[in-house]
């Protein structure tokens, strides 16, 4: 009995290992990605397997499709215009042509560098709010920071504010577990869901795929955006030792409505409730002084949306490319795409955290260090600081920023939401920032970093192998 079972074991594995073998070559993925797949699948049938349903599963387009563009058609009346900065801008033209997103106008358009002027600002325009508040996050951390925003959010419905509060499955999975946390908010009348829960056996098998957009909208009268999560963790001078430099934006005017069809949409993919009527009994023209691009992104794109915008900027850079970015996982198009800039003469750097979060992706960003370097491109990393920024600078004239990482996950399996911004003035001011991450961060020396021990290296790269999966 025991060879039986034994042999039946492994014929059932080694089917298991021909059917995904097949869907995985017929699939689109890049090679990497699809040599490691193979690699998982072949040697581990049966948890490979469940592994590649979970996190290289193809079809959420799919079914993200079907929900949003059958069942109910979710359009936000929006307002299309532009200032003169972006008729004259290359960039904006060809990206209005890839991508399809309309410039519109915003005013009052701030860069906030921690959590605390973050935070304190949401506060007050929370206050502020007589109608509904928007309240989408991919963190959001059980802690004192969490529960003054619930208290905060409670105290509103309980005043008659609509509100909608929806977080990521997986990266606020406490959200799910300690269910009890969001129970004054839901006992006040708002309104709370959660984005692809593991917890769920419709959606667990879609865990891979992340709502990873941080917005916060009041009244539609103004809108934040960026990096920053709600946490602790992110107040880090107060809170722990490792001090945390992130970036977020406010802003209000015409773009907010955009940033609200963006939260509409995500909100009917996770309870079916159509959020345009209200939206539009509060909507109105409200205009504003600088142009800028709304571009989101997500698996259910045939093309990814920010990746095109991203390519087609950067290629289009005339005297230098600046990047900030906490993950660098780029793929072989945008690494030829920096290599052949860099040759050409144009001054690319890439500031990344020198203290990372997440080790293994940090990891798989420096085994391409060497390539990248070898051309003239400039690395720099923080000291002892974790730096969550997501901020693109291309020459004097564009600039982008959001909850878009650099990387692989971002481009392809994570919703996320980026502001592109065509005034000079506004990349002048992240100019600053920068320089600041600069003073704060020590250049990786070429000559050094190819001397770095052996083990290093292969650590690396496996990273490096697995990082389509991390």
């Amino acid at each position: 009995m025991p060879v039986y079972f034994d042999f039946l074991f492994q014929f059932v594995g080694h089917i298991i290992s021909i059917v995904v073998v097949l869907m995985i070559l017929s699939g689109r993925k890049e090679s990497r990605a699809t040599l490691t797949w193979l690699l998982i699948v072949i040697l581990f049938p049966y948890f490979g397997a469940l592994l590649y349903f979970i996190f290289g599963n193809p079809t959420l387009r799919v079914m993200v499709d079907i929900k949003l563009k059958k069942d109910v058609d979710i359009n936000i009346y929006k307002y299309y215009n532009q200032l003169e900065e972006f008729e004259k801008n290359e960039k904006g033209q060809l990206i209005l042509k890839v991508t399809n997103c309309r410039p519109t106008l915003c005013y009052g358009l701030e860069i906030l560098t921690n959590a605390r002027d973050k935070y304190n600002k949401i506060i007050d325009d929370i206050k502020r709010a007589k109608h509904y508040i928007f309240f989408e996050y991919y963190v959001f951390r059980q802690d004192e920071t969490g529960k003054y925003f619930v208290d905060l959010l409670t105290e509103k419905a309980k005043k008659g504010v609509k509100v909608y509060f929806l977080y990521d499955g997986v990266g606020a999975m406490g959200l799910s577990i300690r269910r009890s946390f969001l129970n004054p908010l839901k006992d006040a009348g708002g309104n709370v869901s959660v984005f692809l829960s593991p917890f769920s056996f419709k959606t667990f098998f879609k865990l891979n795929f992340r709502n990873h957009r941080k917005i916060v909208i009041v009244d539609g009268e103004v809108c934040y955006t960026g990096g920053i999560n709600i946490g602790n963790e992110y107040i880090g001078e107060v809170f722990n030792e490792t001090k945390w430099y992130d970036i977020h934006t406010r802003f209000c005017g015409d773009a907010v409505h955009q940033v609200e069809e963006v939260f509409a949409k995500d909100w009917f993919f996770a309870t079916g409730e159509n959020l345009q009527e209200l939206i539009r009994a509060y909507e109105f023209r409200s205009g504003g002084d600088t142009t800028v691009q709304i571009i989101p992104s997500g698996p259910d794109q045939k093309s990814p949306l920010i990746y095109n915008t991203l390519f087609t900027a950067i290629a289009l850079a005339k005297k230098r490319v600046d990047i900030i970015t906490p993950y660098l996982i780029p793929d072989q198009p945008l690494i030829e795409l920096f290599r052949n800039l860099a040759l050409r003469g144009i001054k690319i750097r890439l500031v990344l955290p020198g203290y990372n979060n997440h080790p293994l992706v940090a990891a798989a960003g420096r085994s391409y260090y060497e390539e990248l370097m070898e051309t003239g491109i400039e690395i720099y990393e923080t000291m002892n600081v974790m730096l969550h920024a997501k901020v693109v600078l291309i020459d004097d004239d564009w600039c982008t920023l959001g909850s878009a990482n650099m990387d692989t996950r971002s481009f392809k399996l994570n919703f996320e939401l980026n502001v592109v911004v065509y005034s000079k003035q506004f990349v002048d001011k992240l100019d600053g920032v920068l320089d600041n991450y600069l003073a704060i961060s020590k250049k990786i020396n070429y000559d050094e970093f190819i001397k770095r021990k052996y083990t290093k290296r292969v650590f690396e790269g496996i990273c490096r192998t697995i990082s389509p999966v991390l």
